[in-house]
């Protein structure tokens, strides 16, 4: 039995398809054509250039020596037709029985692991089908080589002329021997040693944070746009979810002649583009970007087998550059890397000692096709379409035209189904699309300042009227999301202890049962006065989670505040670390001894997305006694608010009062976003106690009062320095202090807070102030 060794590629896309247990990689390949195609004639044409196509008939053995190709013959084989013209929507139709097929898997060790045929859509208009295995071809060799050779050969056999001979034969003898040589070459000894010394103290994969999208709004969303986006749909029998966006040809000229006054290639635009969404989406300074190489020179440029790469790329992106800065910065890096990448992804993943996962290790792939020419099988001329390009173990974006003189622009974003939504690369998709229009329209503007369009799906989810999207994630439905995500993640660290999402959860939940037993629940307040803690993280959850509001009162608040705060709110208890100073006009309770003889028996409370989450004192007005009611869909926002990462994994110093309004930004942001919280243990913060809990804690953003910044950058500004943010109140520090920072730190984005975080950024429905008898009133 003859035998070839598998290449790099085959190898490393063997072992992902081991890990991916979710998910096929079947492709889809398929040609619009214009006309009824001869039967016999394309039955012939399939079965000749298969007969050819010995790099495509093999099957795969691991006996133990490693990955082998086997090549068999076609035996019986014979191409599918099916007829749906009849049917009541012939398209839809053949989405259902195409999706099916490729739902099968394939046998590697013993099938022929591809699946070619037509389908009749109407008298004038079939589908010719490449499904395929990605193990034994990639998207060049399928959509180009392949379907080139398919529409030549039945061209000349229906026109009774001679089949042009090919210019290479396409054997795997002959395939496998390119990589055979290049493994044994002093080209991949320097390859490995190019790859390890790139990938040195490697920023980073940009991997683009997740959406959460409210179920009312999902069907809008997952709805097809377009009858391209219909057939994306197919990928979902593959465990796969993807969108296909259409761009009219006009703009796709406009951004093409944008690209030629940038002096870069329509891709090289394209990538910038994407670069610019990356940073301001994922809030990274400089990532990794994936980038698809198609390795096509010599023997390689004229066999249909498969020889894709995806590799790396390091992006820095400064706000301050200009889009042309950025382009010309990136076509520089991918010419450094353009030498280097017949270096397999696995085998670089292996040369830098990167364990490979269900994700990706280099970031977000970016694919700009442009082998798609326009092909006639005899007088019907063909538009190519994809259904499925297989699987990937990471956000894919794609950029192709259907071949066709007047073809409009597609991008098609694909990721396994466990990783985005349908709904989310819409969004996604939009989004994207945003900034290639604000990347051509931007000229001399920095990045940091590029005009994106805020009327994409993406932004109106962000901002519906609060009455139509009553199914707005609440703060419990969001804990509980990241405690499932991730349960055994470190939430809270407190000196030398630390708390796991898992055991906040089981706390927490304990506090809210008893609460509910206390009968706490929807419409009532808990003044929560303790110290700053894990104990007081667990109160507030607590009472969140029971359905109420909770009234954050600084523990050494006056008598006299404390008590007029507890009746304006109508608070109907008071929950405590240390008995008050004062007697209180509300039951005291003691935390830990209502956590202690918690029950199960109390029924969970359905927080309702209108309902009170919180009443704050002093964050909205000068006036201490002016509250504000704040709802679980306003705290939400903040949380999801789309210049926030999914999952952050942010560590965010808490060291402020618990009854400050920032503990939005140092509390609730990180533990719903997947963070961690450092909880300062000294009662204020100054510039030598930052620096002391930075020394023992890697701290990745701080919130700073406009005196503790204003010292700091006076005294000694390189100690902000490996923060990923500082938030300040900007209106109330003077410039100099600003520029004293920036100088010393460089890659520090500073954040403006403009004030109170909870009267801006946090507060953004209607301030209703609590009232001065009887419960908080229902949500409308």
């Amino acid at each position: 039995m003859r035998s070839f060794d598998a290449s790099p590629a085959h190898k490393g896309l063997w072992l992902a398809d081991g890990m991916a247990s979710a998910t096929l990689n079947h492709a889809l390949t398929m040609w619009d054509v214009a006309g009824e195609l001869d039967g016999s004639a394309i039955a012939a044409a399939f079965r000749h250039v298969l007969d050819e196509a010995e790099i495509l008939r093999v099957t795969f053995v691991d006996d133990g020596d490693g990955l082998r190709l086997v090549p068999r013959e076609l035996d019986d084989w014979q191409p599918f037709f099916l007829d749906l013209a009849d049917a009541d929507d012939p398209e839809q139709a053949a989405r259902d029985a195409l999706a099916e097929m490729i739902s099968k898997p394939f046998d590697v060790s013993r099938d022929l692991l591809f699946r070619l045929g037509v389908v009749k859509l109407a008298a004038n208009r079939s589908l010719l089908v490449i499904a395929y295995h990605h193990l034994v071809a990639d998207g060049y060799g399928a959509g180009g080589l392949l379907s080139r050779r398919l529409a030549e050969v039945y061209t000349a056999l229906v026109r009774g002329q001679d089949i042009p001979t090919l210019p290479h034969r396409w054997d795997v003898e002959s395939f496998a021997a390119i990589a055979t040589e290049y493994l044994a070459s002093d080209q991949s000894t320097a390859d490995a040693e190019f790859w390890r010394d790139y990938l040195k103290e490697a920023p980073p994969p940009a991997q683009v944070p997740r959406i959460v999208v409210p179920d009312a709004r999902r069907p809008a969303l997952e709805t097809p746009m377009s009858s391209a986006d219909s057939w994306a749909e197919v990928a979902g029998a593959i465990g796969m979810a993807s969108r296909t966006l259409t761009v009219a040809r006009a703009e796709a000229d406009a951004w093409a002649a944008a690209a030629e006054s940038m002096g870069v290639w329509m891709s090289s635009m394209l990538t910038t583009a994407a670069a610019a969404f990356l940073r301001h989406r994922c809030d990274l300074p400089e990532f990794l970007l994936s980038l698809a190489a198609g390795n096509r020179s010599g023997p390689a440029g004229t066999t249909p087998g498969l020889a894709v790469n995806v590799v790396p790329m390091r992006i820095r992106v400064p706000m301050s550059a200009t889009v042309a800065e950025l382009a010309d910065a990136i076509v520089e890096e991918t010419y450094e890397i353009s030498g280097h990448t017949l270096r397999h992804y696995s085998d670089i993943q292996r040369a830098i000692a990167v364990t490979p996962s269900e994700r990706g290790s280099f970031g977000v792939v970016m694919n700009v096709i442009e082998f798609v020419d326009q092909i006639h099988f005899a007088d019907h001329p063909a538009r190519y379409s994809g259904a499925t390009t297989g699987s990937f173990n990471e956000l894919s974006i794609g950029v192709y035209r259907d071949g066709t003189p007047d073809s409009d622009l597609f991008i098609r974003l694909d990721a396994a189904a466990s990783l985005y939504s349908r709904a989310e690369l819409r969004l996604i998709g939009e989004d994207l699309i945003a900034f290639i229009r604000a990347v051509v329209a931007a000229g001399a503007q920095p990045i940091g300042a590029l005009d994106v369009a805020g009327d994409t799906e993406r932004d109106r989810l962000r901002t519906a009227p609060e009455e139509t999207t009553s199914s707005a994630p609440t703060i419990p439905e969001l804990f509980a999301q990241r405690v499932a995500r991730d349960p055994d993640a470190v939430a809270l660290v407190t000196g030398d202890s630390s708390i796991s999402y898992r055991q906040l959860d089981e706390r927490s939940a304990r506090l809210a049962a008893a609460l509910r037993g206390r009968g706490i629940g929807p419409g009532t307040v808990v003044a929560v006065a303790m110290s700053r803690s894990a104990d007081l993280v667990v109160a507030l959850l607590g009472v969140v989670r029971a359905g109420a509001a909770y009234l954050p009162v600084d523990p050494g608040l006056p008598g006299d505040q404390l008590r007029s705060q507890l009746d304006m709110s109508d608070a109907g208890m008071l929950l405590v670390d240390a008995a008050p100073a004062v007697d209180p006009t509300v039951p005291v309770v003691m935390c830990h001894d209502l956590e202690a003889a918690a029950t199960d028996d109390a029924e969970p409370a359905r927080a309702h997305p209108d309902g009170a989450v919180a009443v704050l004192y002093g964050c909205a007005s000068a006036d201490p006694d002016t509250g504000v009611v704040v709802t679980q869909r306003n705290l939400a926002r903040f949380v999801l608010d789309r210049h926030w990462p999914r999952d952050s994994r942010d560590t965010v110093l808490w060291h402020t009062s618990p009854a400050s309004d920032a503990l939005a930004l140092e509390l609730w942001m990180p533990l719903l976003t997947g963070g961690r919280v450092i909880v300062a243990e000294q009662p204020e913060m100054d510039g030598d106690g930052l620096t002391a809990i930075r020394s023992a804690q890697e701290i990745s953003v701080v919130w700073l009062g406009a005196r503790l910044f204003s010292a700091v950058a006076a005294e000694r500004p390189d100690a902000l320095a490996g923060l990923r943010q500082v938030w300040i109140p900007a209106d109330q520090v003077t410039a100099t202090a600003m520029q004293r920072v920036r100088a010393a730190c460089p890659g520090l984005s500073i954040v403006n807070g403009h004030g109170p975080v909870g009267a801006t950024a946090l507060v953004r429905g209607a301030a209703r102030r609590p009232t001065s008898s009887g419960p908080l009133p229902p949500p409308d």
